[in-house]
């Protein structure tokens, strides 16, 4: 027997033409391209790849593991299911698996593969297994190998053995995403050379999904990355008689070089028909680049063409440091920063408390915290940090009254007040409103910097309500509390530009001190003393 490339033997039969079987495996497509099957009109004939299956067929064909971020009906699950056809069927003992989410879909997979195999020519289709008969979802081949398709509905597929090629598709739609990360891949890792194609069109943000593509995207895990563009397909046109574009669709595409009117046009149409008129739900299943299309809120605060540029430039969040926070960037002498803290109350089941340092000077997001933390302890952290980031203003949310009270209680200094009578931020209804705008604008403007996966997540899932559950990254549910911590500080920001000091400890301040009025004090005194240049800028005082 000949030993294919990569370690499998070509397996033998009687009857097959080893030359022919052979050259199947010559180039990418030379398989995909004598397999029969039925066509959109209704007709059967053999395969003409498109321009995007090619580019899959090729990624397959440098690349072990390859997922792919698509379009919808790019066709990538039919040129995937007869890749995995061929090598199961070629490659002695190879065993592949399919995984869709639905019954239907799983039956409607097979029966592709099962009729591209019946109507191969008898010297190249590989008897099956004696006394075996191709099944609703599964075939076994004479040298040992086969194919099994399994659906997974909500839970997790049990594999329950090693495979050597797995499919996934529409992964994006699964509920068991984490799970089969931790229960299907290692049984692939087992086999050296295992190939694995994952494709799904965007899914929900923060899935573990989203995390899975960008880290392949950042090139810190063994998948590669394969986005497919879809005004690159024929299938994704439309001829429009006297189609004029808007200036917002000429907008869009100038980004995208290479998009056609008839491309806009076919967008256009979409726009109308099953997406009616929802340009986010129409990037879900038509992105327009490799971080474009992953759902947030149906109603999002902050809008999803904001957050994209930053979640573009995004890192993931640092691993816990030793000054009980994680930090994306270590205190600068001279910088003066703000801390925005939501805290937990006692006996609230469930919440996370979350508190944000902000670059004050840069109005840049250097650190933060999020977890399950009473107000006794939570109140320690804070001040702990506060004394790392050169005695930070501590913008503290006050509807949740016991850490307040302790941070009084326990001589806090650099606390802001809403105002004389109320300590910490106070978060009426027109205060939050007022503070969310300042938010949109201020990323709109990229006056505020923010780096951290996390956060962005929260903030593309944000639309306001407390009360609303969402996971986070690491599976948590929270309460939107790192998002809120951006909006407090958005809020305080705005209110007061901030200067370099050579030394800016306010060891000497006491609670009270410092309030929002106070803020829009000193804004006013620094724009009157910007035409004084030789009288210093004022401090907290």
């Amino acid at each position: 027997m000949t030993k294919k490339k990569g370690g499998a033997k070509f397996a033998k039969a009687k009857g097959l033409h080893e030359g022919k079987i052979k050259a199947l495996f010559s180039t990418p497509d030379a398989f995909v391209s004598m397999c029969q099957i039925v066509r959109e009109d209704e007709t059967i004939g053999f395969m003409t790849p498109t321009y995007t299956q090619r580019k899959l067929l090729e990624a397959y064909h440098d690349n072990n593991w390859v997922i792919v971020n698509k379009f919808r009906q790019a066709k990538i699950t039919t040129i995937s299911v007869m890749l995995l056809l061929r090598d199961c069927m070629y490659l002695e003992g190879v065993k592949g698996l399919l995984i869709a989410e639905r019954q239907d879909t799983a039956e409607d997979i097979f029966e592709r593969i099962l009729f591209a195999y019946q109507r191969l020519p008898d010297d190249v289709r590989m008897p099956l297994a004696p006394g075996k008969k191709a099944g609703a979802t599964q075939m076994q081949f004479v040298h040992g190998g086969g194919i099994k398709v399994l659906t997974a509905g909500g839970r997790s597929p049990a594999i329950g053995r090693s495979i050597d090629r797995l499919v996934i598709t529409e992964f994006g739609e699964a509920q068991w995403q984490k799970k089969a990360a931790i229960n299907i891949f290692p049984t692939v890792n087992k086999r050296v050379n295992a190939k694995v194609i994952l494709e799904s069109t965007p899914g929900r943000a923060g899935s573990h999904h989203e995390q899975m593509w960008r880290s392949a995207m950042e090139g810190t895990s063994r998948f590669h990355p394969l986005f497919l563009e879809w005004w690159e397909d024929d299938s994704c046109i439309a001829l429009e008689k006297g189609f004029a574009p808007t200036t917002t669709e000429r907008e869009y595409q100038a980004k995208h070089p290479g998009m056609s009117l008839r491309n806009l046009a076919f967008r256009r149409r979409a726009l109308g028909t099953e997406f009616v008129g929802d340009a986010r739900l129409f990037s879900c299943k038509y992105p327009s680049d490799p971080y474009d299309g992953w759902l947030g809120a149906t109603d999002p605060v902050i809008p999803a063409d904001v957050l994209k540029a930053y979640l573009a430039e995004s890192q993931p969040d640092p691993p816990m440091g030793k000054h009980k926070c994680h930090e994306i960037e270590s205190p600068k002498p001279g910088h003066q920063y703000i801390i925005t803290a939501d805290p937990a109350g006692f006996g609230a089941k469930g919440d996370q408390s979350a508190l944000t340092v902000f670059d004050a000077l840069e109005q840049r997001e250097v650190a933060f915290w999020e977890g399950r933390e009473s107000p006794d302890r939570f109140y320690q952290r804070l001040l702990a940090v506060q004394r790392r980031y050169s005695m930070a203003l501590l913008a503290v949310e006050s509807n949740a009254a016991a850490c307040i009270a302790l941070l009084k209680d326990n001589g806090a200094k650099n606390l802001l007040w809403t105002d004389r009578n109320h300590p910490g931020w106070y978060a009426t209804q027109k205060r939050l409103r007022e503070a969310e705008a300042r938010l949109v604008k201020m990323l709109a403007d990229r006056d505020l910097k923010l780096k951290s996966r996390g956060m962005l997540h929260q903030l593309l899932n944000y639309d306001g309500s407390r009360k609303k559950r969402v996971k986070g990254l690491d599976g948590v549910t929270h309460h939107f509390d790192r998002a809120r911590t951006a909006v407090m500080a958005a809020d305080v920001l705005s209110r007061r530009r901030f200067t370099m000091s050579e030394s800016e400890v306010h060891s000497d301040y006491v609670p009270g001190q410092v309030t929002i009025g106070d803020l829009d004090k000193f804004k006013d005194r620094q724009r009157r003393e910007a035409n004084t240049p030789f009288r210093p800028m004022s401090r907290w005082s």
